[in-house]
């Protein structure tokens, strides 16, 4: 469009002495914003590898609390069947005497 001017990036002289920032000054401001941003993601880190952590001890308790209950319900499945075969001895042997 030839009517348009074309567009030129801003420098850093046309703007107002309130907004103009030394190199320096803007090299400090880029490395406390990283500082901080370092800090941060330390801080997200420990809560999620808290947050893992407590996640993973209730999977093992539940798992162990399974496990049990598993190990209990076949002892009681094979303590009866047992019991049933020792009844079934007990009788044989009343009968033959």
């Amino acid at each position: 469009k030839p009517w348009k001017s074309p567009k030129t990036a801003t420098r850093r002289s046309q703007l107002p002495r309130s907004l103009r920032k030394s190199w320096d000054d803007r090299l400090k401001e880029r490395k406390e914003k990283e500082a901080t941003k370092l800090l941060e993601q330390k801080l997200k880190d420990e809560v999620a590898s808290e947050k893992k952590r407590k996640r993973e001890i209730a999977i093992k308790k539940k798992q162990a609390l399974e496990e049990k209950e598993r190990l209990e319900k076949l002892a009681a499945l094979y303590s009866a069947k047992k019991l049933k075969r020792l009844q079934k001895k007990q009788g044989r042997s009343s009968k033959k005497k």
